[in-house]
């Protein structure tokens, strides 16, 4: 501090001295140079690795949350779509048998069904009204082979559907009318 006895300052430089601010604000760098000049002599250790700003950790942090949340969603969404496909596959399976047995059912009723109408088209008279019976035994064909053609998708190789098919095929080609013939006469 100063001291007052001494005269080594004159009246002005007094005054100027104790017009200075006693508290100094140094600058931001000073600190920084100060840090690097008593490294730079060997007065502080060089640090092994550099600090990390604060806001770049705040950011390596949104960055891991984000990616963590983005592989939870996925694993999520993954065991979720494993979990559903096995569901689904659990009641394909069980619908399929349901349907087999369903549709074994649904083709045993239409047969009885198409044997009755056989049957009660058998009991009519020959008498009653010719061009009705005459159409209920085309629709009556026409639905056995319609059946026989599903029957061989099935089973391809089963010969009764084929037999069917070809009885019924040879059956058409013998009602057709025979083409008109033509006569042409040449001068």
């Amino acid at each position: 501090m100063f001291d007052e006895s001494s005269d080594e300052l004159s009246g002005a430089e007094r005054r100027a001295f104790e017009a200075l601010p006693r508290t100094a604000h140094p600058s931001a760098s000073l600190e920084e140079r100060t840090v690097a000049l008593l490294r730079a002599h060997g007065q502080l250790p060089i640090p092994l690795e550099r600090p990390v700003p604060l806001w770049y950790r705040r950011r390596l942090w949104i960055g891991v949350g984000l990616a963590a949340s983005l592989a939870m969603f996925a694993t999520g969404m993954a065991v979720g779509q494993y979990t559903e496909a096995r569901t689904m596959a659990t009641v394909a399976t069980a619908t399929r048998d349901i349907s087999a047995a369903q549709a074994a059912a649904d083709i045993q009723r239409a047969g009885r069904q198409y044997v009755a109408s056989l049957a009660s088209l058998n009991q009519l008279p020959d008498s009653a009204n010719p061009a009705a019976r005459a159409q209920a035994e085309r629709v009556a064909l026409s639905m056995l082979g319609l059946a026989a053609e599903e029957v061989a998708h099935i089973a391809p190789d089963d010969p009764l559907a084929a037999a069917v098919l070809r009885g019924l095929d040879q059956r058409g080609k013998e009602q057709r009318p025979a083409p008109p013939s033509r006569t042409v006469i040449w001068f």
